[in-house]
């Protein structure tokens, strides 16, 4: 922990870390309170934490109170273009244990000080090469300039071990709970995989989609010489020439939805591919409300029917597939292709890059 002191209303910044935005048009008002909300994040960096000092702690007259020490390290990191905001700790007061024999009136002890934390930075990945480099130059670099003026009661020295006021570590966005940093946190890999890619599911704007497909192995079965080279060029054009064979079929599958009424269905779908380290969705759809009446049935048309054990005559659950042509095994041909879609489409939230 690095303590600076101020007068009349001293403080002590407790500096941990920060991270930036690739976002050039950040707000940057002086008097103006940047207040952290859940759509921040889910990776920041806790620039510091602050705290008023008791009065009796009070060395200096004059000087800064927590609230305006932490407003003027938002405002100074965002004339740096790095989005910055304020989050405040209220003072928890807990009871002390009944086997303590304190007295009655003296049985609570402050078990958090009331402080302000300044958490700077908007993304959706730990392994962000962006967050160390920021990291380093918030430790190594950045200079607030109200810090460095000793008549606000700044005690900092410089020292080897510790060549600026700040020493900056990686956090997530206190507001958010384990289960929304997960959903929220993109990796490096997923990201590289579905920037920039026809019919990404990045590009969809609705808050909520349809899985009716996932490629996490030999998911699609090929029939016949026809091979799917258009498609093969576009993920080897974007992956580098490393062609991931479930990526491909996802892909493929996606082509064939949105043009479905050329190979004889009687729609085309508005469908989005979607690849994360383990495997590759195809969804359908995009939804504002999760009980928007379009996903049930959509929901219905791609769930497995049920059908007959084509030796035991018992009831079961048939997949719904869709073949290039279409019925074609109802008409005797051979597929060209056919794609198999899961027995029950899940809702999933689409992810957003930032």
């Amino acid at each position: 922990m690095t303590n600076f002191q101020y007068g009349l209303t001293a403080v002590v910044l407790s500096i941990a870390l920060f991270i930036p935005s690739a976002d050039g048009s950040i707000e940057a008002v002086k008097g103006k309170r940047y207040s952290l909300t859940k759509q921040h994040g889910p990776w920041m960096v806790l620039v510091a934490t602050i705290r008023d000092v008791d009065e009796t702690d009070r060395r200096i007259e004059g000087g800064m109170s927590a609230r305006e020490a932490a407003d003027q390290i938002v405002y100074e990191l965002r004339l740096k273009k790095i989005p910055a905001y304020t989050y405040e700790h209220e003072e928890k007061i807990e009871q002390l244990d009944e086997n303590t024999g304190a007295a009655l009136d003296s049985r609570h002890y402050v078990a958090q000080h009331g402080s302000i934390s300044v958490l700077a930075g908007n993304f959706r990945s730990n392994t962000d090469d962006d967050l160390k480099k920021v990291r380093d130059w918030i430790r190594d670099k950045f200079r607030p300039d109200f810090l460095m003026d000793k008549k606000n009661g700044g005690l900092y020295s410089k020292t080897p071990g510790r060549p600026g006021p700040l020493k900056p570590f990686i956090t997530v966005n206190p507001l958010l709970s384990p289960e929304e940093v997960r959903e929220k946190t993109l990796d490096k890999l997923v990201i590289s995989l579905n920037s920039d890619m026809e019919h990404s599911l990045f590009r969809n704007k609705g808050k909520y989609t349809l899985v009716v497909a996932t490629f996490s192995g030999n998911s699609i079965l090929q029939i016949g010489n026809r091979t799917d080279e258009s498609a093969k060029a576009k993920f080897d054009q974007v992956l580098g020439g490393h062609l991931d064979k479930t990526a491909n079929d996802a892909w493929a599958l996606t082509e064939a939805l949105r043009t479905a009424k050329k190979i004889g269905y009687d729609q085309d779908f508005e469908a989005w591919v979607y690849h994360d380290r383990t495997k590759s969705l195809v969804t359908i759809g995009s939804f504002d409300d999760p009980n928007d009446p379009r996903i049930q049935t959509l929901a219905t048309r791609f769930r497995a029917k049920m059908g007959r054990h084509p030796r035991t005559g018992e009831p079961m659950p048939t997949a719904e597939l869709l073949t290039i042509p279409k019925d074609a095994f109802k008409n005797g041909v051979t597929p060209d292709k056919q794609w198999i879609f899961d027995p029950e489409p899940k809702l999933m939230k689409v992810p957003k890059i930032r």
